[in-house]
């Protein structure tokens, strides 16, 4: 029985020595990552030695979420839209800490020697294959249709980079923010509720199902589009909305774009257009000068931003509220 006991103890010290490495720190032993592997939000499988140390981030959502997760030594290069307020809650400042943004360009990427990838879902698959055939580990990040897949999106990104703990807490913390916003809003009378159309710079847009209308949704605003037929008018698989359309919400509240993304968009001037527009002349949002705006950074969110996004609106329709 003793020389079992002993074969147990020799057998674990042998275990803990494989997945152990001394390390000269005050004379402690300190235990590396072990091996670990994780699916990313297409199923697709990933393994990794050790936690990734040089991430290249192709989206400006996975932007923000790295971020919040990882030293910013960690992060090799954001993506394009790392910086531009208009798009993306990455500051100036943490955009020049990590000091590169890259394109989705196959030799830009490979040039930077990265150990993981950070991809979407909407990222061209011909580069998806180049990265992977190059020996690349390429994470694919979903975009969220509603709150509960954007929480997913980042507990599971958190895991890709090792991180598990801390995206359970930027997890709990947008529950929090929108627990006391629902605490506040619920105080608003259901007929009290208002309807909104959101617009782009070419029409008004949005559907039933998408992460806009949940975000409204959440907001306590009526997504006057939701409220149209989604089987007709369909236009590359995107729903068109006419300005017939729109007469016949009558939403209380206009959402205006303010992305300037080619610096060729005249956010006031469209704003005008808008407002004079006689087929909008009767609808309650011209009349009671409803127009407002919400920054676009919100309106496309695609990070645990998704919390100030709804509390963004909320503020937005209802100031009374605040």
């Amino acid at each position: 029985m003793k020389k079992l006991c002993i074969f147990l103890l020799v057998s674990l010290l042998f275990l803990l020595a494989g997945c152990c490495q001394q390390v000269k720190m005050s004379g402690h032993q300190e235990c590396k990552t072990a091996t670990y592997a994780v699916l990313d939000d297409e199923g697709r499988k990933l393994t990794f030695s050790e936690k990734p140390q040089h991430i290249v981030s192709l989206t400006y959502g996975t932007d923000e979420i790295l971020t919040d997760l990882v030293d910013s030594k960690r992060i090799t290069a954001y993506s394009r839209w790392a910086g531009d307020s208009g798009i993306s809650f990455i500051t100036r400042d943490q955009m020049f800490k990590v000091g590169r943004k890259v394109n989705e360009n196959l030799e830009a990427i490979l040039a930077l020697h990265p150990d993981l990838v950070i991809a979407s879902s909407a990222t061209n698959s011909d580069l998806i294959t180049g990265l992977e055939t190059a020996g690349l580990k390429v994470y694919i990040a979903r975009s969220p249709k509603n709150y509960s897949e954007m929480q997913e999106k980042i507990l599971n990104l958190a895991a890709a980079v090792g991180e598990t703990e801390k995206g359970e807490a930027l997890v709990k913390q947008m529950d929090e923010k929108l627990r006391n916003l629902e605490a506040r809003m619920r105080k608003l009378p259901d007929d009290q509720r208002k309807v909104a159309v959101a617009f782009n710079f070419t029409s008004a847009m949005g559907r039933r199902g998408d992460l806009l209308d949940n975000m409204l949704e959440m907001a306590h605003v009526i997504n006057g589009v939701a409220t149209l037929p989604q089987n007709n008018n369909l236009e590359h698989g995107q729903l068109v909305i006419s300005k017939e359309m729109v007469v016949g919400i009558n939403p209380d509240v206009f959402l205006l774009p303010t992305w300037n993304f080619d610096n060729r968009r005249d956010v006031q001037g469209y704003a005008q257009q808008i407002a004079n527009d006689p087929a909008y002349r009767n609808i309650k949002a011209v009349k009671n000068g409803e127009i407002k705006f919400v920054p676009d950074k919100y309106r496309y969110v695609a990070s645990h931003h998704f919390a100030d996004a709804v509390e963004k609106v909320a503020r937005t329709v209802y100031p009374e509220m605040f």
